[in-house]
């Protein structure tokens, strides 16, 4: 060290609260303690992080001067104490962090070391004093790790430096401890290289993959429930007013054209063309009558002509009642297979002129009728590719495309406002049979994967959030 005494950068500061002593016979000489402390200053200097050099002040400044505990201080900010002898985590909260908060703002503009005088036992400073009477007695440095002697770069960290068991800092230890601050002090505010851990290496790479991952075009798509129709069926309704007393057919029975399909209650029928039987046989008979006496009575003979009129009417109530009884009974004009959803309801049930019955469809040709939520419905074009998936073969899909997009919001079988969409399959040969359920996967226009994952979720928060 110099001959010549270091002279305070604070004309002010205190020199020290002891006499100095003279080394005895086991103290390290000034070349030992010179090589101690370039080596910590070399080592503080190569560390990578600074909590790394942090902790080696705290733990390796008792090379240099004999120190019991010594704890790092931020000047500024809330965390004040960033490292303790020891290591371990610094309570900010503690009695021991409020007499260091207290030493801090008493002594921050101080450029020089201080030894800390001894605290009154007062509300303001109690908690200093507890220090200074614990341990036997404590004497406390306060060194502050200055960058700049004229002051212009802000000291940023201090030392809180103690001795216990009331041993008194000495002189020569003040000046030794006042010039290895400047080196200190630049070892902490050395800009380091930004070394992250493995594990923040990791969340960072997941991070980049997963909004890569977001940002991947993909085409857009929206899956709805789906049901196998007839397409174009040959439809069969009521021919008249009636009671449906007997059905010949069952759902997916497949018919011949001519073939009957059910048969109405004629009782009604046979009694009322009974009695146009009976009619036309009565104004037959009047008419005849009339005629043999037309020749000598002159009111027979205008009577004749309306009674001939009577006779006709007759006749055509027995032909009209003749052509109801024959269709009672209700054939197929074309061949098929029996499309139907509950034959029970319909027998016994009473059914009026131009109702649908049933529907007579060739199972080669159906459609797919598709119900899609109404908030998908701004997905959909006419044309657009369908991927359909039914329920008896999950594994397989068939291919389909929109031929029509209805208008009218209606509720689907689960109790959702769907629209009805209609699609023919893209394949002429696909073998389907009416009545089967699946799902259907409908594809649009090209997006992102993030909107196509995180769309349904935006729409309900902002539905919950009502913007």
């Amino acid at each position: 060290m110099a001959d010549k005494p270091f002279q305070s950068p604070n004309k002010g500061a205190q020199a020290g609260n002891g006499v100095q002593r003279p080394p005895g016979k086991n103290a390290p000489t000034r070349e030992m303690v010179l090589a101690r402390f370039i080596r910590l200053c070399a080592t503080i200097l190569s560390s990578p992080i600074s909590q790394e050099a942090s902790a080696l002040i705290v733990n390796r400044i008792s090379e240099i001067v004999p120190v019991d505990r010594a704890v790092l201080v931020q000047l500024r900010g809330k965390n004040k104490i960033l490292s303790v002898t020891g290591g371990g985590a610094a309570a900010q909260d503690t009695s021991f962090a409020d007499a260091v908060d207290m030493v801090r703002d008493r002594y921050q503009g101080q450029l020089s070391p201080v030894p800390v005088p001894q605290a009154e036992r007062n509300s303001k400073s109690v908690h200093l004093w507890r220090v200074q009477q614990a341990m036997g007695g404590t004497s406390i440095l306060w060194l502050p790790l200055w960058l700049d002697r004229d002051g212009k770069l802000p000291t940023v960290y201090g030392l809180w430096l103690e001795r216990w068991h009331g041993q008194p800092w000495e002189a020569h230890d003040i000046e030794l401890l006042q010039h290895a601050a400047l080196f200190l002090g630049h070892g902490l505010s050395r800009q380091r290289p930004v070394i992250r851990s493995r594990r923040r290496l990791m969340q960072i790479s997941v991070t980049v993959m997963l909004l890569f991952f977001l940002a991947l075009p993909v085409t857009s798509s929206v899956t709805a429930p789906m049901r196998v129709l007839a397409d174009r069926p040959h439809h069969i309704f009521a021919p008249m007013d009636g009671i449906l007393k007997e059905l010949f057919v069952q759902p997916g029975q497949w018919v011949e054209a001519e073939a009957p399909l059910f048969h109405y209650d004629a009782r009604v029928l046979d009694k009322r063309l009974d009695e146009a039987h009976r009619n036309v046989a009565v104004a037959r008979a009047k008419l005849a009558r009339l005629e043999g006496a037309a020749h000598r009575d002159r009111e027979a003979r205008a009577e004749l002509p309306v009674q001939q009129l009577e006779v006709e009417r007759a006749q055509a109530d027995v032909a009209f009642f003749a052509k109801q009884q024959a269709r009672a009974e209700v054939r197929t004009t074309e061949p098929g297979v029996i499309v139907l959803d509950d034959p029970d309801a319909l027998v016994g049930a009473a059914i009026q002129t131009g109702q649908a019955v049933l529907s007579v469809a060739d199972p080669s040709r159906t459609k797919v009728r598709i119900m899609v939520p109404a908030s998908d419905v701004g997905f959909l074009e006419e044309g657009a590719r369908v991927k359909v998936s039914l329920d008896s073969d999950p594994l397989n899909s068939l291919p389909a495309v929109i031929t029509r997009i209805g208008f009218e919001v209606k509720l689907s079988e689960n109790q959702v406002p769907s629209v009805l969409v209609e699609a023919v399959w893209a394949e002429k040969n696909a073998e389907v049979k009416p009545g089967q359920r699946g799902i259907a996967k409908i594809f649009g226009k090209s997006t992102r994967v993030g909107m196509q994952i995180l769309r349904k979720p935006l729409i309900w928060l902002r539905s919950l959030i009502g913007i």
